[in-house]
């Protein structure tokens, strides 16, 4: 009996993983270029946020390594169209960093949510997805832009705005849909 719930919790999980690496696929089919920095505005970072919310630090980290692996392999399955090893030799390289790590942030600060509070939630997704994306893109940006830090930080403003939003989207999508989702993954 315990190896079929085992196997159950597993086969819950590794859905729950699919339907996010799907739905971070699906939502790189829309962006809007930003030439003068060469960073794309895109809706797929929220997905990225969301998938450390409602998968947890541990499968949060997993589902978005596998989208970065395969990214890096070459599937043109970021915003824009864009794959290949190249992208990661680029200004997005840090935004790149920060999509693999805000699943731990997100998912270490909802841990600690036991009320399950919006604004806490809010905060969660604004520091560990909106800011944090944004602060590790901001290193690449300046790297790439052969400029300062500050530049750099001061170059990712423009993403801040929409970003915010995102993150209050995220919190309500979040608090609608937290019951159905976190049922079955603990969040490790």
């Amino acid at each position: 009996m315990h190896n079929n719930i085992y196997s159950t919790r597993n086969t819950q999980t590794i859905t729950k993983m699919g339907l996010f690496l799907a739905i971070i696929i699906a939502t790189g089919f829309f962006s809007i270029p930003l030439p003068f920095i060469g960073v794309p505005i895109v809706i797929q970072n929220m997905s990225i946020m969301l998938s450390g919310g409602f998968l947890g630090k541990k499968y949060g980290f997993i589902t978005n390594a596998i989208f970065l692996f395969l990214v890096f392999i070459g599937f043109p399955l970021l915003a824009g169209g864009r794959g290949g090893a190249a992208v990661f030799l680029s200004p997005s390289f840090g935004f790149f960093i920060g999509y693999l790590l805000c699943p731990i942030v997100i998912g270490f600060i909802l841990e600690r949510n036991t009320k399950k509070s919006f604004v806490v939630t809010f905060l969660a997704y604004l520091i560990g997805g909106a800011l944090f994306i944004n602060i590790m893109g901001s290193f690449s940006i300046a790297y790439y832009s052969h400029t300062s830090l500050i530049n750099g930080l001061k170059s990712i403003t423009v993403f801040l705005p929409l970003d915010i939003v995102k993150a209050i989207i995220a919190a309500i999508i979040h608090q609608r849909l937290q019951h159905l989702t976190l049922n079955g993954i603990k969040n490790d």
